[in-house]
């Protein structure tokens, strides 16, 4: 069996996460439906920045813990 390329692995997750958009909105993306896409964009990479903030404070634990109780 062929090993897979990461470059297929993401192909694989962009259309997993487009199939799991067309079930739950009820058809392909539509970059004509009025919304302001240099927006959403940005909205969705502030949302990425908090997830990743988090697991930084989920991986480095107590060090963080302790300077928010400094802070204080």
């Amino acid at each position: 069996m062929e090993k897979l390329r990461y470059n297929d692995l993401i192909l694989l997750r962009i259309k997993d996460k487009l199939d799991k958009g067309k079930q739950e909105y009820g058809g392909d993306l539509d970059p004509n439906d009025g919304r302001d896409w240099h927006k959403e964009a940005l909205e969705e990479v502030f949302d990425a920045m908090v997830y990743v903030a988090a697991k930084l404070i989920q991986l480095e634990g107590k060090k963080w813990e302790e300077k928010v109780k400094n802070q204080k």
